[in-house]
């Protein structure tokens, strides 16, 4: 099912879209690239929401870490982190 959507947007702001559109030739109308620019502002924000759950679980694991020592040393830091970047990156891949 297909929902029609309106907005209200200054004049400069839609020739730029105008504009946009004749130059690279990559849409046939408005229309299709306010669907592709919200589709890639959406996917954006769902793979924030997601790295903020990472983040947030890193978080817990090195607050039950300190419970059981009163300090991570760096290397134990930085292993944390390393462990983090490598599970986030093979997400994106």
């Amino acid at each position: 099912m297909v929902t029609t959507m309106s907005f209200t947007a200054e004049e400069a702001f839609v020739k730029a879209i105008d504009s946009a559109i004749a130059k690279t030739g990559l849409y046939h109308s408005k229309s299709e690239f306010l669907r592709d620019a919200a589709r890639e502002k959406l996917e954006k924000i769902l793979y924030l929401e997601e790295d903020l759950k990472a983040v947030r679980e890193m978080r817990k694991r090195l607050q039950a870490k300190a419970k059981c020592r009163k300090d991570l040393t760096l290397k134990e830091r930085e292993a944390l982190f390393k462990e983090y970047l490598e599970s986030h990156l093979e997400k994106q891949l």
